[in-house]
């Protein structure tokens, strides 16, 4: 910034500082100072000295005008300012009296992605007490309906001026330019999902996956997985992290089972292996290399390749393993029967086979049986209570508890009745069942005490036995 004195006739520097030169010594003063981008004017004021002249809006007026401001000048607050100095007698700085209208930048109309859609890291909230890293997924999940942008409309330039009432042009802006891919629409001034899944920001495309494919193991990078669709896996599933998929799951290798949900099919290419409090839901048909003691249930067929060991596997369907399927320890529920090539093994572990039963009814005749034995545990307890305080408080509560057992013994009954629902069901082993071993169909159970092979288990209604077939 250059500095110079503004006397009479003389031509002032656009960028500078001005004196007035037609001023008394003691008189007050103006100084004035132009920013180099002629955006804005400050000044200094001096109050007048002893019996000099006071500061004057006119005179204020005529050195703006010399230097050439005239555009933007805020001439209310400098008379303000002026008046405080003549009466305050006291030097006031930085007085801003002018300032320039900063150009608006052209714009076209362009679409605004919300962050929680950007990739890229997200800050962990530090007043949390703790984090729990598998929960933290890259990807986001929207549902139908949910707003993934904003449109914002088109704004035409405005050209800007300095000070020196000088026209300053008008940039344009650069935006990032969005194209509408598959499962999203523009709804008025928004960019919403047409069904429900993975928001993916694919170059310059905004679309909703429907499959989720995932082409590494899920682990810590990728957390647990909650998907309303199809989820692919081309790598494993590491121990800890649940996968919830509202269609199948597939996956390429092994599975260390914790909490999976899969609302249609799960195939795993190589096998599951379970562990502490392991449960595997499968809505549809499972098919899997191998299961390793985990607890699996399956509305659908079941179709194990190799083992199971050690496993709890529930099926609405049929249990199919071929000639090599080997079903070591555990129980086994399969309502349409099992087709395996050994049952139990040499080290006479325990496996139980259940077939021709609904699990689903059997573990609600469990919880009934439970509960029956409870409420009549507690109505005997106040039945031998009567017996020396026949009081009318007990007798109500008495009453009470009776009707409740009553009414399971009833609920047993009819559940009793809805869990053998396939006695056609058949056990076929085509090579060995070891001892320790125990077949039971619709109930009607069967030891086996020595090795037999290559057999077909039957239910003989009529004599209410199971019959083997060679």
């Amino acid at each position: 910034m250059t500095e110079g004195k503004a006397s009479s006739g003389e031509e002032t520097s656009p960028s500078g500082v001005s004196f007035s030169g037609n001023v008394r010594k003691n008189d007050g003063n103006i100084e004035i100072s132009i920013s180099p981008d002629c955006m804005s004017a400050t000044a200094v004021l001096y109050p007048p000295i002893g019996d000099g002249a006071p500061l004057s809006p006119n005179y204020a007026a005529e050195l703006l005008a010399r230097m050439g401001i005239v555009h933007g000048v805020f001439w209310d607050d400098l008379t303000e300012r002026i008046l405080d100095a003549n009466i305050e007698r006291h030097i006031i700085r930085d007085v801003v009296v002018a300032r320039g209208t900063a150009p608006v930048s052209e714009h076209p109309e362009h679409i605004v992605v919300e962050d929680r859609f950007k990739p890229g890291f997200r800050p962990i909230d530090q007043n949390e007490p703790s984090v729990d890293w598998k929960t933290i997924s890259p990807y986001v999940i929207v549902k139908k309906g949910e707003p993934i942008g904003t449109i914002i409309e088109r704004q035409d330039g405005v050209p800007g001026t300095d000070i020196l009432d000088r026209s300053l042009p008008y940039g344009k802006d650069q935006f990032q330019a969005w194209s509408l891919g598959k499962n999203v629409e523009r709804q008025d001034n928004e960019i919403v999902a047409t069904t429900e899944g993975r928001v993916n920001l694919d170059g310059a495309k905004i679309s909703i996956d429907e499959i989720l494919l995932i082409k590494s193991d899920v682990d810590y990078r990728i957390g647990h997985i909650m998907f309303p669709g199809d989820v692919i896996i081309e790598g494993g599933v590491g121990a800890g992290f649940k996968i919830y998929a509202g269609g199948s799951i597939s996956i390429k290798k092994t599975m260390d089972a914790f909490d999976v949900s899969a609302k249609k099919d799960l195939i795993c290419t190589q096998g599951i292996i379970g562990k502490e409090q392991a449960f595997v839901r499968v809505g549809g048909n499972l098919k899997a290399k191998f299961v390793e003691n985990a607890k699996v249930a399956i509305r659908g067929d079941a179709e194990i390749a190799g083992s199971l060991v050690g496993t709890k596997l529930y099926t609405l369907g049929k249990l199919s393993m071929g000639d090599k399927g080997r079903i070591v320890g555990g129980e086994i529920f399969a309502t349409h029967g099992v087709i395996c090539g050994w049952i139990g093994g040499s080290t006479r572990p325990l496996t139980l086979i259940n077939v021709g039963m609904d699990f689903t009814m059997q573990q609600k005749l469990d919880q009934a049986n439970n509960a029956l034995r409870e409420l009549s545990t507690k109505l005997a307890r106040l039945e031998s209570m009567l017996k020396t305080r026949a009081e009318d408080g007990i007798k109500r509560l008495r009453d009470e508890v009776l009707g409740k057992v009553q009414a399971m013994a009833a609920n047993i009954a009819d559940l009793s009745q809805r869990v053998d629902i396939d006695e056609q069901a058949v056990v076929e082993v085509r090579n060995t069942v070891y001892p320790g071993t125990t077949i039971a169909i619709c109930h009607i159970k069967i030891n086996v005490e020595e090795p037999i092979k290559k057999a077909k288990f039957k239910l003989d209604t009529t004599a209410n036995r199971i019959v083997i077939e060679h």
